[in-house]
């Protein structure tokens, strides 16, 4: 679906070289860079070519982890990945698509800074297409980086194919001093906003029965990304609160209120029959899955997702992901054992004895073994290898929260983070008289903080600043003011699932209806907190392309290879891996983390 945009600009444009990403020669920018319409075909080119990557961005974000396992179906290729055997002609492992991408980002930039001083943009025009295009190119190194190590870095054009690989050999940066560069390359763009193109944009538009715009990247969860790398935990905290506070001056109530919140509004996961297991609306339509699944026009996907790229049926490159996880493909990749028998493993609030996204995240085939649907839940039309419709969602409000609760408790805001990651803010801080019978007085409601003074309301309010990624509103009385997160619940209670305990945790005798007892005491330990956020990170972001990051982020930050090299042990060691000690050995060296660096 892509392409069919990038087609209906290329109607409109003169652009005719747009779609050839990496010219066989010289690009005669004269002919690409005159009008609006030409840089837009540009911007959707490089989308287009971003789109091709979704199958390796999974493969090795994921394979190469502790959630998913190969299948008999496999290809050597990811066999490879899975046990950490990879040789330089793995085609997974190629970085020559990323750079073919990069060198076109580079490309850009340097013709529209052009333009812009041509005339040919107006300043509002460059502003949002450099910035996309910068940050783009620092979230496409950000995965060269995690994957690679050390790699060449540049930010200038080529002029011939023949210069990439050349890079195989050319100075390589190290990958905290990646994390630097990437840094002072994005912390001053001109336009950071949540959206790169807001409505009324010529790139933001309805076509195909998609919109487009979380075509583009979103930029606050880039940065908060890369300053959680680089150990700027309040900066990765303000980025993912931007993020997360995209809606707050919306006028529409269920934008404000519930779009990136986490609440109990949608996406939520329900049961027909109070909380009985077998009445679990498992639906594409409705409830948790249904996130997966509906169109991205609905206000329920977009409460979730922040960015997505679509795939079509008339148009290559197409969905990937059924050939590699539906049986109506190949069927090669599956979730491990290691993470069903996890969500196995897990109680429910009520009592039942498994988490309920474990059953929204795979199903089990009628031969019995299990697959994989939260990339083909969005296939459009029958599931075989001719339907190349579907989806890449790369990144939502669940992994955002998750981000920032990790940010948060490294920055002595533990407190935060076990709310958010838990049953929200209302049932974790509270701060106001109970009544004899233990309820929550009358007209005591909050706003969040440590330190509080009383104001004329009836509210205790926070001494943090508006502007602080530590303030949140979540007062609930609709006689006298609703804050704009009054309706979180968190991640573990959007999911039914009960609230972590820790000694250092006390509650008090009072509850809120809905909220549960509330909590009057809490100190633990920052590590044991981070052990359960990444922890849940593996319940809710399975198979996303999340957890190889996850891991080796927190191993790196403690300089502990065991953290990663133990969870994949555990992965191969349930599969009946021969390879699993050998390859838990092999990981605790850190420099076997990243793959062999060689382009073709």
């Amino acid at each position: 679906m892509i392409w069919a945009i990038i087609a209906c600009i290329l109607a409109l444009s003169s652009c005719k070289k747009a779609l050839d990403f990496l010219p066989e020669d010289k690009v005669d920018s004269s002919k690409m860079y005159n009008t609006l319409a030409d840089a837009d075909a540009v911007v959707l080119g490089i989308y287009g070519q971003v789109a091709t990557l979704g199958d390796r961005y999974i493969v090795l974000n994921e394979l190469r982890a502790d959630l998913m396992d190969v299948t008999a179906n496999a290809n050597p290729y990811l066999q490879q990945i899975s046990n950490h055997e990879v040789a330089s002609d793995n085609p997974y492992a190629d970085p020559t698509a990323f750079y073919k991408i990069i060198f076109n980002c580079n490309d850009a930039l340097k013709n529209f800074k052009i333009m812009e001083s041509q005339g040919k943009l107006s300043n509002t025009e460059f502003n949002q297409r450099y910035s996309d295009i910068a940050v783009l190119r620092a979230w496409l190194y950000l995965q060269l980086g995690i994957h690679f190590g050390n790699v060449p870095y540049l930010k200038t054009p080529i002029e011939t194919v023949d210069q990439i690989a050349g890079l195989t050999d050319y100075p390589k940066t190290n990958f905290d001093n990646l994390i630097d560069s990437l840094i002072q390359d994005v912390k001053d763009l001109p336009y950071l906003e949540n959206y790169a193109y807001p409505n009324g944009s010529t790139l933001v538009f309805t076509t195909d029965g998609a919109n487009t715009q979380k075509v583009f990247i979103n930029k606050p969860q880039v940065l908060g990304e890369i300053y959680l790398w680089k150990g700027n935990y309040y900066q990765a905290a303000y980025w993912y609160k931007k993020l997360m506070s995209a809606e707050d001056n919306n006028t529409e109530i269920d934008y404000l209120f519930n779009f990136n919140r986490i609440g109990w509004s949608y996406n939520v996961v329900s049961f027909t029959r109070g909380q009985e297991g077998s009445s679990l609306i498992n639906s594409l339509t409705e409830g948790w899955r249904s996130m997966f699944a509906v169109a991205n026009t609905g206000k329920p996907w977009n409460s979730e997702w922040n960015w997505s790229i679509p795939y079509s049926n008339s148009f290559a490159p197409g969905n990937p992901f059924i050939e590699l996880f539906s049986k109506s493909g190949n069927y090669e990749l599956r979730p491990s054992q290691k993470i069903m028998d996890s969500w196995n493993a897990q109680t429910n609030n009520n009592g039942i004895p498994w988490d309920p996204r474990g059953k929204m995240s795979y199903e089990v085939a009628a031969d019995g073994e299990p697959v994989i649907t939260k990339f083909t839940d969005n296939a459009t039309g029958l599931l075989n290898l001719l339907n190349k419709g579907g989806r890449w969602n790369i990144n939502r409000a669940a992994g955002a929260h998750l981000r920032f609760a990790e940010a948060a408790n490294r920055d002595g805001q533990g407190r935060l983070a076990y709310a958010l990651a838990n049953w929200g803010l209302i049932s974790t801080f509270y701060y106001g008289a109970f009544t004899s019978a233990g309820t929550i007085a009358p007209g005591n409601f909050f706003e969040l903080e440590s330190e509080i003074t009383y104001d004329g309301f009836g509210t205790n309010r926070t001494t943090y600043a508006e502007s602080s990624p530590y303030y949140f509103d979540a007062r609930d009385n609709a006689s006298i003011v609703r804050g704009v997160w009054y309706r979180n619940s968190g991640i573990r209670g959007r999911a039914t699932m009960p609230r972590w305990q820790f000694p250092g945790i006390e509650y008090g005798p009072g509850t809120v209806s809905g909220y549960g007892s509330m909590m009057t005491a809490f100190d633990v330990p920052k590590a044991d907190l981070e052990d359960k956020i990444i922890e849940e990170s593996a319940y809710e972001l399975a198979f996303e392309g999340e957890r190889w990051s996850d891991l080796m982020r927190i191993a790196k930050r403690r300089n502990d290879p065991a953290f990663l090299a133990d969870k994949v042990y555990e992965k191969l060691l349930k599969a009946n891996n021969p390879k699993a000690g050998a390859v838990r050995s092999k990981l605790m060296d850190m420099n076997n983390w990243y793959l062999p660096f060689k382009l073709r």
